[in-house]
């Protein structure tokens, strides 16, 4: 029952697939034949194709051929014509560089060979027909020298700058390229290329070059030689050929014919038969084809297309559409939700491409994760400075990245952050295993309903902006210690004259902490400087014109400052004066050096004339007193002349302020040590008072030396000094020279120096004793001959008043006179020494002092040596550095006030 029932269901579907079949014969054989006619000129259309094809390519190459050689004849051309030997060389490095050309030549306008590189190659007849203008020439044929089969000549004309024709280039191209050139194209079996030249002398062909290279065109190929232009022609039977295409002589590359001819198959003869087996088959075959179309159209067809479009889509090309499809409404409405799917899809996939691609060239650290901050996807740059793939980046693969160091804390920080994605926002600093120093900062991608859906987490690397930071910091530090140490005072002002910023010298200067200007005005901080520079200040502002070099002169410490100001305006990016830089520099101590100079100059030119009679005097009486005696006038002269040299360099190490007493003494006995003991208090004497002492001291020496004790061996001298109520004595008392009987018969010139400068200048008077063991005086010295007496100045608040300083100072302050400080405030100094040698010896002559100072380099140097000798001869032996001043100036206040302290702690001790 059941194969009943299917034997019926099936007839009525094999009929309708009869039925159909049988629709499908009628238009057969119409088919058939149509099929037939399309095919053979389908085959034609294609054979044409193929023949202009392959003769495009042939004449390209040998066009390219042609410009190959143009190009070297340009050059050629482009190089100044060279003689002799230079040209050769130059066309044998051309021809080596291109093998293919076996000559060239280059000859002046009138044809005459200038050089070439084979002497013995024959006339180029490519050369003539270019100096008759003709342009770029390629010649016809040449008959072959070994090793070439043949050649052509190649030529271009030679013209200078104003185009006028100065002579030829050319070149020989062997015919055996060409051949190569043909077999390199790789041409189709059945085809055959030929090149001849302009009067059919074949070139080069793709077949046995050697016997037809130099041989005539012959048959179809000839009578198109000169044909009017380009064509493609039928020949069949003719030389094995079907079909010709060709480019004539006048329009081929160089002037040459180029052939291309297709070749007979010997199956072409079966074709008849083929095809009427072929048409019987094929009407078979299409009417079955019909019958199927019919169930393809109705069903097939649709779910074809559909099974199709997802098979792109599982490819992940969501570009793909099932579009319109048969197979009824149903099919249609299929396609149509599948086609929306895909869009949508599609859509999604570009947002998130153009998302990748902006952040796969972020200049940032750029990784997305899951919900639960599982990473998935990592940007270039991570992987780049990391070394870290995606694969090896996902999960938490991206934490090996961090370094040992900073990993834990941060992997601590990253998954709170997941854990409370209401909480903080991430924000961390890292160091990578690379060294990238990076501020990670991480956000969730939150839905409508508040659930997490992804992660992303930025990293920017901040090496850069580190380095930045670190480079200003350096650069404001060393520009905050050039501003803050410069030798001069610096500030800043507003516009309003108000200080923005001064460094601890100018405020000094000002006599107020550094801390206390910004903000303050001018007149408020140092209402000296404002009295004197307010108003041109104003005017740099209004004008910005710069304000240099003027003096100011203030009271700082008690002591009278002169400084030497200049300001300058200080504009912003629009031009305007923003600000106003000032520096200040401390004169003081160059005026008074030019004061002191000025003094100085004064009292020299007064001293001079003053030397300059006592000298003539001297030069009088002692005339008088030895008028026939010329060496012992000049050995009196040279010792007088002498005393008052010795006391002037005395004079003259203390500015001609005056005097010490004992130092005159010990500068006069210095020649005979051993034989006078000198001793008594420090005691100052005017400057007039020196040389008048120091002659009187001579006399009586030289008086000793001729008459008296020092004229024997055991002789001696003694002298002493001190105050007295009238002002000082100095007793002379002479032991164990020679007995003297009284006082001399005759009153010498000596004697009478002696007592004219005691009464006179010394403002005093001598008393001599002549006892038998020898001479006693008391040389008087007025008050009006002495300094002050200091030493009760110190009662009356001066603490350094009459205190002894050897002063050693090998480069003089640029600030401040040490020594005239000193003397200021009331010391006897001795020097300035400015060498450890000087020193020893002034230590040496000076005996017991207070104070020892050393300043300069010698204060930066230890010499054990002079340590040692001026711990002998001082209480204290101070170096004037920073770490004694203590933060005080370097004026001369300041260095009376340590030195002041170093004492009294001394004594306290």
């Amino acid at each position: 029952m059941a194969l009943i029932v299917a034997r019926t269901a099936f007839v009525p579907l094999a009929l309708r697939g009869f039925l159909g079949l049988m629709v499908a014969l009628v238009p057969a054989g119409a088919v058939l034949l149509k099929l037939d006619q399309e095919s053979r000129t389908a085959r034609e259309t294609q054979e044409i194709d193929q023949v202009t094809s392959l003769l495009q390519r042939v004449a390209t190459q040998q066009a390219a051929t042609f410009g190959a050689a143009r190009q070297i004849l340009s050059a050629m051309a482009a190089t100044p014509i060279l003689a002799g030997r230079e040209c050769a060389t130059f066309l044998h490095r051309a021809l080596e560089a291109n093998p293919r050309y076996l000559n060239a030549v280059l000859s002046d306008a009138n044809g005459r060979v200038i050089c070439t590189t084979r002497a013995s190659a024959p006339p180029d007849p490519g050369l003539l027909a270019v100096l008759r203008g003709e342009g770029f020439q390629v010649s016809s044929y040449q008959a072959g020298v070994a090793p070439a089969g043949g050649t052509l000549s190649l030529a271009q004309p030679l013209r200078d700058a104003s185009g006028r024709l100065v002579g030829a280039a050319a070149v020989t191209l062997s015919l055996d390229w060409l051949a190569e050139d043909l077999g390199a194209m790789g041409l189709p079996p059945l085809a055959i290329a030929t090149i001849a030249d302009r009067n059919g002398i074949v070139l080069a062909s793709s077949r046995r070059t050697e016997t037809l290279v130099g041989s005539q065109l012959s048959g179809l190929a000839h009578r198109f030689l000169d044909a009017a232009a380009a064509g493609v022609v039928a020949a069949t039977g003719e030389e094995g050929l079907r079909r010709l295409a060709y480019v004539p002589a006048h329009e081929g590359p160089g002037g040459l014919f180029v052939a291309v001819g297709l070749r007979q198959d010997k199956a072409d003869g079966a074709d008849v038969a083929l095809d009427t087996a072929l048409m019987i088959v094929g009407g078979l075959l299409l009417s079955f084809l019909i019958g199927l179309a019919v169930f393809h159209a109705a069903a097939e067809g649709p779910v074809q297309a559909l099974l199709g479009a997802a098979r792109r889509w599982g490819a992940q090309d969501w570009s793909a559409r099932v579009g319109r499809i048969g197979g009824g409404r149903d099919f249609r409405r299929l396609a149509g939700a599948f086609d929306s799917m895909a869009q949508t899809v599609e859509a999604q996939q570009r947002a998130e491409a153009r998302w990748q691609a902006c952040m796969e060239t972020a200049p940032l650290f750029v990784l997305a994760a899951d919900h639960a901050g599982r990473v998935e996807w990592v940007n270039l740059r991570w992987r780049d400075a990391t070394g870290l793939d995606l694969n090896e980046s996902r999960g938490d693969g991206w934490l090996e990245a961090i370094a040992p160091a900073d990993r834990l804390s941060f992997e601590a920080v990253w998954y709170a952050a997941v854990g409370d994605p209401e909480g903080p926002s991430l924000i961390r600093e890292v160091t990578l295993r690379s060294g990238h120093r990076c501020l990670f900062t991480g956000a969730p991608a939150v839905s409508d309903k508040k659930e997490v859906l992804a992660w992303a987490l930025f990293g920017i690397d901040v090496r850069d902006r580190l380095r930045a930071e670190a480079r200003a910091e350096e650069s404001d530090a060393q520009l905050h210690a050039v501003y803050a140490h410069a030798p001069v005072g610096l500030c800043l002002l507003d516009r309003n004259l108000r200080f923005l910023a001064v460094n601890g010298r100018l405020a000094r200067a000002h006599g107020r902490p550094a801390s206390e200007h910004p903000g303050r005005s001018l007149a408020e901080m140092a209402p000296d400087f404002a009295a004197e520079l307010e108003e041109r200040l104003r005017e740099v502002v209004a004008t910005g014109n710069a304000l240099e070099d003027i003096e100011v002169s203030t009271h700082l410490d008690g002591d009278q400052r002169h400084w030497l100001c200049s300001y300058h305006a200080v504009r912003d990016h629009s031009g305007a004066v923003a600000t106003i830089s000032g520096a200040v520099v401390d004169i003081t101590a160059r005026r008074r050096m030019e004061d002191s100079a000025r003094q100085l100059s004064r009292e020299v030119d007064h001293r001079a004339q003053n030397a300059l009679s006592v000298v003539r005097g001297l030069l009088r009486l002692s005339a008088a007193d030895a008028p026939d005696d010329v060496p012992a006038l000049v050995e009196e002269l040279e010792g007088r002349i002498g005393a008052i040299s010795r006391a002037h360099d005395v004079l003259s190490r203390e500015n001609w302020l005056g005097a010490d007493l004992g130092e005159i003494v010990i500068r006069e006995l210095a020649a005979h040590p051993g034989r006078i003991e000198a001793s008594g208090p420090p005691i100052g004497l005017v400057a007039e008072g020196a040389q008048p002492l120091a002659l009187a001291l001579h006399e009586l020496v030289s008086n000793a030396l001729r008459h008296g004790a020092l004229s024997d061996e055991s002789g001696q001298v003694v002298i002493t000094w001190m105050r007295t109520d009238k002002g000082a004595e100095l007793h002379w008392t002479e032991s164990g020279g020679p007995p003297l009987a009284g006082p001399p018969a005759r009153t010498g010139f000596g004697t009478m120096l002696i007592d004219a400068n005691m009464r006179t200048q010394l403002a005093g008077d001598i008393h001599r004793q002549w006892a038998t063991e020898g001479l006693s005086c008391v040389l008087e010295i007025g008050a009006e001959a002495l300094a002050p007496d200091h030493s009760r100045g110190r009662l009356e608040g001066k603490p350094l008043a009459g205190r002894s300083v050897l002063l050693l100072e090998d480069v003089p302050s640029p600030d401040i006179s040490i020594a005239a400080a000193l003397r200021e405030g009331g010391c006897r100094v001795l020097g300035p020494a400015r060498s450890v040698a000087e020193a020893i010896f002034l230590a040496g002559q000076a005996g017991r002092v207070d104070v020892v100072l050393i300043a300069g380099r010698l204060a930066e140097h230890q010499d054990e040596r002079l340590g040692e000798i001026l711990r002998q001869r001082a209480r204290l032996v101070l170096r004037l550095s920073p770490e004694l001043l203590k933060g005080r100036p370097m004026t001369p206040q300041g260095v009376r006030q340590v030195l002041a302290g170093a004492l009294a702690s001394t004594s306290s001790g």
